[in-house]
């Protein structure tokens, strides 16, 4: 039996691997999760090395968002020149600036006000009859409201008073 820990280290799974993490490109919202699923592998599978890391997180989407992310100038070789030394772009960097490209993906910017009314009006206008429909609706009017609130975007009375329009 292998003792070593390098021997018994996961691997990264292959591209269209059923294991391999995955981001719809058309929520970009869910883009951090596809970074926090990504970074768990790495820390499972010992990679520690920023390009690596980059160019694992580019290994799982299309060819064009691969692209993209790869062409930023925080994957290559350039450098930051500031007050110290200067220092290739780190993972975080990088992956700062891929979150960038992607509006909805920044969590400081999660939900607005707009949100939370389109989501009242058009459940309303909808229809609420079954309690299917209702639960539907108060989870999604209660994480995004809970979000706003914590966030300082949105007060109690206005809440109260969009929930019960």
């Amino acid at each position: 039996m292998n003792n070593d820990p390098v021997a018994r280290r996961a691997r990264m799974p292959p591209r269209n691997d059923t294991t391999a993490p995955k981001w719809d490109e058309s929520r970009p919202r869910e883009l951090p999760q596809y970074f926090k699923e990504l970074e768990y592998l790495f820390a499972d599978c010992g990679i520690a090395d920023d390009t690596q890391k980059k160019e694992y997180a580019s290994r799982y989407v299309s060819y064009d968002t691969a692209e993209t992310w790869l062409g930023l100038p925080e994957f290559g070789d350039n450098i930051i020149v500031g007050n110290d030394a200067p220092r290739p772009y780190n993972y975080q960097e990088w992956k700062a600036a891929v979150l960038r490209l992607y509006p909805g993906a920044d969590a400081s910017a999660r939900y607005n006000l707009g949100n939370l009314e389109r989501l009242v009006n058009q459940s309303f206008n909808s229809g609420l009859a079954t309690l299917g429909r209702f639960s539907d609706y108060y989870r999604d009017f209660q994480r995004i409201a809970r979000w706003l609130l914590a966030n300082g975007k949105l007060y109690r009375n206005e809440e109260r008073r969009l929930f019960q329009q």
